[in-house]
């Protein structure tokens, strides 16, 4: 048990508001460390540009991104232009940490995202200037210091209720 790691990563989160979050971590807290510069830089501060410090330079995403459905290579650079989208339409956007559970070379957490939609009118969707809170849970497996696979998912719907929202459901991919 490393609590002294502990003490000061959860001394750092009071200082970050995040004050309701709670860490389960055994051993490797170096991945803690940096999955929390992470969320500070790429989700919170939005700096796209520093995608290569906790990305390889190929990693395996499990996710959804741009639409596309299954697994792919993706690299830093993909994910700066994820980063820039979601700037331009919900540059409010912050995600707190809820709970964190790392183990290993894996680190697992459950948030919550909360923004303000601003893209205007499209596609028959209303205006934007709505605000959203949804959940997501995040596993991301390091090695030597950097993400090489990710998997995620979060409450879409809940998010697409909250905004007024028409979309396609299909399950068509949309071309990166």
């Amino acid at each position: 048990m490393r609590v002294p790691a502990i003490a000061f990563v959860s001394a750092m989160l009071l200082a970050d508001d995040a004050l309701s979050t709670e860490i389960v971590c055994d051993g490797h807290e170096e991945n803690l460390q940096t999955y929390l510069d992470m969320t500070r830089i790429l989700f919170n501060e939005r700096d796209h540009e520093r995608a290569g410090e906790f990305y390889a330079d190929e990693f395996v995403s499990h996710n959804v991104d741009g639409g596309g459905l299954g697994t792919a290579t993706r690299t830093p650079e993909h994910m700066q232009r994820i980063w820039i989208g979601s700037k331009k339409n919900s540059p409010d956007r912050r995600l707190t940490n809820d709970l964190i559970v790392c183990n290993g070379d894996v680190v697992v957490a459950r948030v919550t995202m909360k923004g303000t939609r601003v893209t205007g009118e499209m596609e028959g969707n209303p205006e934007g200037g709505r605000r959203y809170e949804t959940s997501a849970t995040d596993t991301y497996r390091f090695k030597e210091g950097k993400v090489v696979e990710r998997w995620g998912n979060n409450d879409s719907i809940a998010m697409i209720r909250q905004l007024g929202l028409k979309v396609d459901l299909s399950l068509t991919p949309l071309e990166d």
